[in-house]
């Protein structure tokens, strides 16, 4: 390929296109990379880097040699690699404790590759990124600065190794980590200058994450590198972000671009099975400007089959011509792209995988080691927000939509969980990786800690009372067949799930659409309070439209369920669960909206929300300028802003289950039908949890009477249930102001019972007997502290014999508040017997405390809140 860098005999060799295992947390399997292999083969993608962070021999104990069974391995994956005509090329991060000047490290560093290389390896790669730019006192007694530690080293093991292909990555890897910018760092000046010419420079544009590379910026990275730059795409890299899988084509790069580079490899999702997309839609776009010619002006002759049916879009990213739209030669079209990769990946969803044993965990990385640990943000935290919703990560320019980073805010000490991934072993006892590690910016410098990380005991301990259960975070997969069973997944069962999971900075037109309709809903609620017929039945349109798509998506979760492909269905199914999640919870919001109760005052403080379809904050988030972490949790994130209670991030960011649950949950407003189911889960857990049938053998209505009977005759506006395949089996009844419940409760409610009840007169009372007593006791009232913090009152039960999914609870709780937070509620108490051990544990792991005051001080009640 020729271009605007044809001096050197590198630049004459094929443009390098394919695949870097670079990613942060749990690295693929030998066979899942032999299985890329095939893909790339027939994708016509030629390199593949071996590189995966977290892999002990790779970054954290570099120096050790392989043994016996690892070099076999290893040899059987580049032997395998070969057989596919992929280069392998294997990549070694030394830079964490690397003393460059040392003769020990650097002959460490020359015997392992050398070693690498008698298994046949044919390329290698120094990489080193994510250190500390800073290197040691001894190292600066003979080097004028780290760029010419590493040139040096670099250097000296490419030509020990007698100049095999090599690849080398930088400490300033990007525009924005160019200090103080890309022409003037003295880092890439001396890098250009001193590295020798074969060996190639990775680039990942002008962010780690860029959303777009144009020729004008690959100009400047080359002249300053004194070759063409080889892109570590990091476009659909998520090992930054929990709850995001990037499932869209490969934009945001014009075919124009390619004279101007060495290469294009794509560091992707941690999921292996989800890359297909990413995969054939790069290799789609390396052949639709094969040869390299500038101006996108391309030869029929030498067209191949699948650049012959592809066009370029005409985005102003890439500053195309006016003329573009009127041309007719061959172009990249993402979007046509994503169908033809859509098509040929329904075969993989086909085809019998199951999911890949884990690999061995490696020992413990010594904390006496002065190391730089980054790592990828794995404990599903939720960045703090600030007054005007951003994340404070992002702070918001004056009269503009601009932001900028604090760069250093996701900095934090961490250990580092590392793996042996040229050795499986099915260890179902060891956790992923990724699992026990806070937090944290991807790509950056940590200083080393031996301060273990926790995980969050409120997301991990089990709401319901299941000793039996295998995991506190698992869910039983039922013996029974479903009787409605899915047929096969379809093209467009493919295009939603892509749709729902698209780009980093763009959300797929289905996904956009729910987030327009919820923002519209709740908006335009007051309207079903008036008497307006025309508003009312276009509210109802959009309600059904919205609710169809969340019926969409449950179909096509259940559908994910049942494709052979396990080894898919596994990767995919924490990603859909949580996005069913946050749908099914927003399904409910907008049923209960659709009750009408929700004024106008009401709905105009929902107006002023700063969300998706606020300009300024969605042209944030789409602009690129951000890296793309400062916009954490992808949909269901933006689904949750939308939502009254967006801050509650405990009741939206859980941890899936671990074993995937056939088991199909609803959360919909209470009616009156729903009666009798309530009053029965109620009898079943009103002895601390456990069933109460035994304790009112005769009056097995008393306790719903007690407790919930108020709440559904008296304030049934802000109460809700949820279904499973066998019917009501949760229930959360609240009121919004319990002065007014109580008063009319005791006016309404309590004669009621009085007279359903007699009051006992016994010396000795049974049960039954005290509970009838209370509806003849004084009047039901609130303490004036307790009420000043939460006014509204709950009353939540689930049955746990049902009930194995701790997320289950929350988003039924988080339905009855969303309702409350509508209309004004600051927060929420219940009360509850100072001896109920379980229930006070079961509210206490959804977010409610002990709320203090001389008013609500007790010897057999306390009283436990939630704020909103």
């Amino acid at each position: 390929m020729k271009g605007k860098y044809n001096e050197g005999e590198n630049n004459e060799e094929t443009f390098i296109s394919g695949v870097v295992e670079g990613f942060y947390g749990r690295p693929w399997t030998t066979e899942q990379r032999r299985l890329l292999f095939s893909w790339m083969k027939n994708m016509g993608l030629n390199t593949y880097m071996y590189a995966p962070k977290d892999d002990s021999k790779h970054r954290s104990f570099w120096r050790d040699m392989y043994s016996v069974e690892e070099a076999e391995n290893l040899t059987n994956l580049i032997e395998a690699a070969t057989e596919n005509d992929i280069t392998f090329v294997y990549a070694i991060s030394p830079g964490l404790d690397m003393t460059f000047s040392g003769t020990k490290d650097v002959t460490c560093l020359k015997r392992k590759l050398e070693q690498v290389s008698t298994f046949g390896c044919p390329a290698f790669a120094l990489l080193f990124d994510d250190i500390d730019p800073e290197i040691s006192e001894a190292d600066k007694s003979v080097f004028q600065s780290y760029a010419c530690a590493q040139v040096s080293v670099t250097n000296e093991v490419y030509e020990y190794l007698n100049q095999p292909k090599f690849l080398f990555c930088p400490t300033e890897y990007c525009a924005s980590r160019a200090v103080p910018n890309v022409k003037s760092s003295e880092y890439l000046n001396t890098i250009g200058a001193k590295l020798l010419p074969g060996i190639d420079v990775m680039w990942t544009g002008s962010k780690v994450v860029s959303k777009r590379i144009t020729i004008q910026s690959l100009e400047e990275i080359g002249s300053v590198l004194r070759r063409p730059p080889l892109i570590w795409d990091n476009i659909h890299a998520n090992d930054y972000d929990p709850r995001r899988i990037f499932l869209g084509p490969y934009d945001g790069r014009s075919p124009e671009i390619i004279p101007y580079l060495r290469g294009v490899m794509t560091n992707p999702n941690c999921e292996f099975e989800s890359n297909y997309v990413a995969c054939h839609t790069l290799a789609q776009w390396c052949l639709s400007n094969v040869d390299g010619v500038k101006k996108d002006i391309i030869p029929e002759d030498r067209l191949s089959p699948i650049a012959a049916d592809i066009k370029l879009e005409t985005e102003s990213d890439f500053g195309s011509d006016e003329d573009i739209p009127c041309r007719l030669d061959a172009r990249y079209q993402p979007h046509r792209a994503l169908k033809t990769a859509i098509n040929d990946w329904l075969m993989e969803f086909s085809s019998t995988r199951t999911p890949p044993k884990k690999p061995v965990v490696a020992a413990s990385i010594p904390l006496s080691v002065n190391t730089c640990v980054a790592s990828t943000p794995t404990s599903c935290s939720f960045p703090e927000t600030s007054e005007n919703g951003l994340p404070v990560t992002a702070l918001s320019m004056p009269d503009s939509g601009n932001m900028m980073i604090d760069n250093q805010s996701y900095l934090q000490p961490a250990t580092m969980n590392v793996v042996n991934s040229l050795i499986d072993e099915d260890l179902s006892d060891v956790s992923d990786s990724t699992e026990s590690l806070p937090d944290l910016e991807p790509m950056d410098c940590i200083p080393p800690s031996n301060t273990s990380t926790t995980n969050n005991t409120d997301n991990n301990t089990e709401l319901t009372k299941n000793p039996s259960a295998d995991s506190l975070m698992q869910v039983e997969i039922s013996s029974e067949k479903k009787s409605d069973t899915v047929e096969g997944l379809l093209y467009d069962d493919v295009s939603l799930l892509v749709d729902l999971f698209y780009m980093p900075f763009e959300f797929g037109s289905t996904a956009t659409a729910l987030l327009q309709d919820l923002h519209w809903l709740s908006n335009n609620a007051h309207t079903l309070c008036e008497n307006k017929k025309d508003e009312k039945r276009e509210w109802f349109v959009v309600a059904k439209k919205f609710k169809d798509t969340v019926d969409r998506v449950e179909v096509l979760a259940d559908k994910m369920n049942d494709i052979p492909n396990k080894s898919l269905s596994k990767e995919l199914y924490p990603y859909l669960w949580d996005v069913r999640g946050i749908l099914q919870l927003c399904s409910a919001y907008v049923d209960w909206i659709g009750l009408g109760h929700v004024p106008f005052v009401s709905s105009s403080h929902l107006q002023n929300r700063y969300t998706w379809q606020t300009k300024s904050y969605r042209d944030a988030y789409s602009s690129g300028d951000q890296e793309p972490w400062v916009f954490r949790g992808g949909l269901q994130s933006e689904l949750q802003r939308m939502l009254p209670i967006d801050t509650a991030h405990d009741l939206f960011i859980m941890k899936p289950p671990e074993v995937v649950s056939t088991v199909k949950y609803h959360y919909r407003p209470y009616s009156s039908a729903d009666e009798r189911s309530v009053y029965n889960i109620c009898l079943k857990t009103c002895d601390d949890g456990m069933d109460g049938t035994e304790v009112f053998p005769e009056n097995l209505d008393l306790i719903g009477d007690r407790y919930l009977g108020q709440f559904i005759n008296v304030s049934p506006e802000y109460c809700f249930v949820v279904e499973d395949d066998e019917g009501v089996c949760g229930y959360a009844l609240a009121a919004l102001d319990s002065k007014t419940l109580y008063q009319k409760s005791n006016m309404e409610w309590k004669p009621a019972m009085c007279d359903k009840y007699p009051k006992p007169n016994k010396e000795e009372m049974t049960p039954a007997d005290e509970v009838i007593q209370s509806f003849h006791s004084d009047p039901a009232r609130v303490p004036e502290t307790m009420y000043s913090m939460a006014p509204s009152v709950i009353r939540l039960d689930i049955l746990p014999n049902r009930i194995n999914d701790v997320s289950v609870a929350k988003r039924l709780l988080a339905c009855a508040l969303s309702g409350l937070k509508t209309n004004g509620s600051a927060g929420v108490h219940c009360e509850l017997n100072i001896g109920d051990k379980y229930m006070l544990d079961f509210y206490g792991k959804l977010g409610f405390f002990p709320l203090a005051g001389p008013e609500s001080a007790s010897e057999d009640v306390v009283y436990l809140g939630r704020l909103l």
